[in-house]
C-alpha cells in the first residue's frame, strides 16, 4: 500500500490535471479480466503488432476487433499490469520518453516497474501511467482506421482516451 501511495504522490507532481483520479483510493478496483480493450473514440480494439510479436518494442495499435490473441489482455488492478495473452508481455510506455506528449507505448518483458504500470478509472474510462500521469491516447490523426497509433499523452478527457476493458 506505501509503494502505490508513493508513485500516485509522484502522478500528483508529474501530472496534476489528471493526477487526482489516479490517486482516488478504489479507481481501479473491482476491474480486473481478460478479454479486448476497446477504443470508446471508435470501438477499435487495442492490437499488438503481429509483425512483431515475438519481441519487445512490439508496436500497439488500433485494429478492427477479430478475437485473436493479439488482442486479448489480461488486466490486473493489484499489479497495475496489462499483460499481453499473445505473448505474455507487459504494456510499456517507452522509459527514454517518458518526460513528453507521444511516449511510444509496445510491449516489453515484464519488469515491474513504474513505465509498465497503468490505472484503469472506471469512471472516465481512461487509463493512466503511473510513470507520468498521462493518458493512453489513440492519435486522433489515426482513429477511425486500422493501425492507429497508441501512444501517452496529457489527459484531456476527449473520446481517444477513454476506453473499455
Amino acid at each position: 500500500m506505501r509503494r502505490y501511495l508513493t508513485r500516485a504522490a509522484l502522478v500528483l507532481t508529474a501530472a496534476s490535471g489528471c493526477a487526482a483520479i489516479v490517486a482516488a483510493p478504489g479507481a481501479s478496483a473491482g476491474v480486473t479480466g481478460t478479454g479486448p480493450i476497446h477504443s470508446r473514440a471508435d470501438s477499435r480494439c487495442l492490437d499488438a503488432d503481429l509483425g512483431r510479436i515475438g519481441r519487445n518494442g512490439t508496436r500497439i495499435q488500433l485494429w478492427d476487433c477479430n478475437g485473436w490473441a493479439n488482442q486479448a489482455w489480461t488486466y490486473d488492478p493489484a499489479t497495475h499490469t496489462i499483460r499481453s495473452l499473445s505473448n505474455g508481455r507487459c504494456l510499456d510506455a517507452d522509459h527514454g520518453n517518458l518526460g513528453r506528449n507521444g511516449t511510444r507505448v509496445q510491449l516489453w518483458d515484464c519488469n515491474g516497474r513504474a513505465n509498465q504500470q497503468w490505472v484503469y478509472d472506471r469512471r472516465s474510462h481512461a487509463i493512466y501511467s503511473l510513470a507520468n500521469g498521462r493518458c493512453l491516447d489513440a492519435d486522433l490523426k489515426g482513429v477511425g482506421s486500422n493501425g492507429a497509433r497508441v501512444h501517452l499523452w496529457d489527459c484531456n478527457r476527449w473520446s481517444n482516451q477513454k476506453w473499455k476493458l
